[in-house]
């Protein structure tokens, strides 16, 4: 049997509790949301210079 099926349900607290830290894993604050920010900032960059110097 796998574990889902011997643990008792949650209670409102504890749902609230865990749904609260899935939603803070996103966002720019999370370590994926701000790779995506570095990223996009690197890219800008070098769009401006090519835009002010050119190729």
């Amino acid at each position: 049997m796998s574990l889902i099926q011997h643990r008792a349900p949650l209670s409102q607290e504890e749902e609230f509790k865990y749904a609260k830290l899935a939603m803070e894993w996103y966002g720019w604050g999370s370590p994926i949301g701000l790779g995506i920010l570095l990223v996009a900032l690197a890219a800008a960059a070098v769009l401006v210079r090519i835009a002010v110097y050119g190729f």
